[in-house]
């Protein structure tokens, strides 16, 4: 009896187990297409991309566009013409010959430091939600990898694994965003006569080593990517100048400031309201080229924080300090420069004048304060006693207390000495 019960427990388990299988298998699978990051796809064919659209943003942050490419884009970058070689999931060995742009130089043209990246999303039009694959820098970008040519002829598919000779002749390769390949399986050399372009924009890499399966990997219908930046966005952006008053020709640089220290894209964009007025390049150097009022502005490219500098303003008389000037200022009827240490120097010696009270003329826009000197022989007034009687009271009533009680303790004494 002790033994059915137990193996009905043990069967009661099981069922138990399977169901709770069964469901999570199913919510995986209703779940499939944003669980995208296997690279697997969702089984809909995808679309040739006419652009490819890069992003860049930071960890639970927005990502921002910076540019939006098409084919003559594309063409006008350098060009790269190379062959790979793939190990997909059956597995057997296939070679892709592309043409296409090396993926560092198209983030850089984009205006992406590649040194700050840690993770890279590729969307590809194959899936409706989320992103096809993710794959971190240092194993897309900083791991060293090959194009093997003799792998297809060194590659035993009894065993599923390359021969020593398959190493021999490698050749590494980049990483490259091709918008025309040939893909074959089973071929045993590359073929650049003819192209497919109804796969870009296709994410192609090398290979590690002659056995590392990568054509799972490799997303094709690729319309955008996501640039996953380390460390910290932007914060703020200040310049040294908010005011410049120049004459026509006159130049001055900017410096603008990103902060916090710990932002990690600290890059940043000029412009001027007003080219025919005053010009300013990458690196902040201003020049007035015409009269008239500009306004410098410069920008971060991650985040779009902005400051700027205002060129001439009609009204900088009544503008903030800080101004910088080179013309000529003997017109300006605005509130006079600070004083200098010698001139408050005389106005103190006529101050004192009269030891009791000076009294300043109030300017422009200043309060009358009075200013009160004390003379050099004055005394200080000796702290005044105050008179409390209440201490007196209170002593009083103590002593009282105290004779009291004296005269109880006296009285016990004498009735003990009695008994």
């Amino acid at each position: 009896m002790k033994l059915n019960l137990e193996f009905r427990t043990r069967q009661g388990k099981a069922v138990v187990l399977v169901l709770l299988l069964t469901v999570l298998l199913n919510l995986l699978w209703l779940a499939g297409p944003s669980m995208a990051s296997t690279g697997c796809g969702t089984g809909i064919t995808g679309v040739a991309a006419d652009t490819l659209t890069i992003k860049v943003g930071y960890f639970g942050g927005p990502y921002y566009t910076k540019k939006v490419y098409t084919l003559n884009d594309l063409d006008a970058l350098p060009q790269v013409k190379q062959a790979y070689t793939f190990i997909d999931s059956m597995p057997s060995v296939s070679i892709d010959s592309a043409v296409g742009v090396k993926l560092t130089e198209l983030l850089a043209d984009a205006g992406i430091d590649v040194n700050s990246v840690q993770k890279i999303y590729f969307y590809a039009s194959d899936i409706k939600t989320g992103w096809y694959q993710c794959l971190d820098k240092a194993y897309l970008l900083d791991t060293t990898r090959y194009y093997y040519p003799n792998l297809p002829s060194n590659w035993d598919y009894e065993t599923q694994k390359s021969l020593p000779e398959a190493v021999y002749g490698a050749i590494q390769v980049p990483a490259l965003i091709a918008y025309k390949d040939n893909w074959q399986r089973y071929a045993a050399a590359p073929d650049f006569s003819v192209y497919d372009t109804s796969t870009r924009f296709r994410l192609l890499f090398g290979q590690s080593d002659p056995i590392e399966v990568t054509a799972p990997q490799s997303a094709k219908w690729v319309h955008a990517i996501e640039v996953m930046l380390g460390g910290m966005p932007p914060a703020e952006v200040t310049l040294d100048q908010n005011l410049v008053n120049l004459k026509v020709g006159s130049t001055v640089r900017l410096t603008a400031t990103v902060g916090p220290n710990e932002a990690t894209d600290k890059s940043v964009t000029w412009s001027s309201s007003d080219t025919s007025v005053a010009t300013v390049d990458n690196n902040g150097l201003v020049t007035v080229v015409g009269p008239g009022t500009a306004a410098i502005t410069v920008s971060t490219v991650v985040g779009e924080m902005t400051a700027t500098c205002v060129i001439n303003d009609p009204n900088q008389d009544r503008s903030s300090q800080g101004a910088v000037s080179t013309g000529d200022n003997s017109q300006n009827n605005g509130p006079s420069a600070p004083e200098t240490s010698l001139q408050h120097l005389v106005d103190k010696e006529v101050a004192a004048a009269n030891p009791t009270i000076a009294e300043i003329v109030p300017e422009a826009g200043r309060q009358p304060w009075r200013v009160f000197e004390m003379s050099a022989d004055a005394v200080p007034l000796q702290k005044q006693k105050e008179q409390n009687n209440l201490d007196l009271y209170t002593a009083a009533i103590f002593l009282i207390l105290f004779l009291l009680g004296v005269k109880i303790r006296y009285t016990e004494y004498s009735r003990e000495v009695a008994i």
